[in-house]
């Protein structure tokens, strides 16, 4: 418990995460380049956890703006160290409910958002819940600019094909997926970068599961 307590406190201080309670918390919607102090594309990781991607993706692409949004400030402390190890200017994290995401960005403000390894929610009546939801799946699109992808990445293949049905049945068009990421040979750069689930679940024999719409 102590150790969580440590973590919450330093989020309170960190640069590197906006939540509640902070000056800039209220003040980001449509406000993020003023944030960033430049123009430069914006990308989200959704339920980040430790912000695997969000670190990597931000000291590799200097020019390209990175935030990792998850609730659970336990997990985003890590990325945040990380974000300061490395000096890092082109990321935050931002913790919030996934559900509340139009309330921090405006319209045609994101270029991207990144889905991985969310939570599968297995029962029928957590489906709703689910990020790839219709509903989820249309705060994506009023965010995101024309042009702009959702990509999502998952071990699970239930959520994968219900992911494909409800994009179907979205404003978004799929331009491609794969049921076998690390077997195909599309999407290089999605193999890159591996999370400490995915490092587990390609140890488990699991297949990746992969795709990518558009606006």
């Amino acid at each position: 418990m102590k150790n969580k307590l440590d973590r919450y406190e330093y989020n309170k201080k960190s640069n590197f995460i906006i939540q509640e309670g902070k000056d800039l918390f209220k003040k980001t919607k449509g406000n993020w380049s003023n944030i960033f102090h430049n123009k430069n594309p914006l990308y989200l990781e959704l339920a980040c956890g430790n912000g695997e991607y969000t670190v990597s993706r931000s000291i590799e692409n200097k020019n390209n703006n990175y935030i990792g949004i998850d609730i659970k400030g336990s997990r985003l402390w890590k990325g945040a160290k990380l974000l300061e190890l490395n000096n890092c200017k082109n990321a935050l994290f931002l913790r919030i409910p996934i559900e509340q995401i139009t309330d921090f960005f405006s319209e045609n403000e994101v270029n991207e958002i990144l889905i991985s390894f969310p939570d599968p929610r297995p029962k029928k009546r957590d489906f709703k819940k689910r990020l790839t939801n219709e509903n989820f799946l249309l705060l994506y699109y009023n965010i995101l600019k024309d042009g702009g992808k959702v990509l999502l990445k998952t071990d699970d293949p239930h959520l994968f094909y219900y992911s494909i049905d409800q994009i179907k049945t979205s404003k978004f068009k799929i331009l491609d997926y794969t049921n076998d990421l690390y077997n195909s040979s599309k999407f290089e750069s999605h193999k890159m970068i591996q999370t400490k689930y995915e490092k587990r679940f390609l140890k488990e024999g699991k297949n990746i599961h992969f795709l990518e719409c558009l606006k």
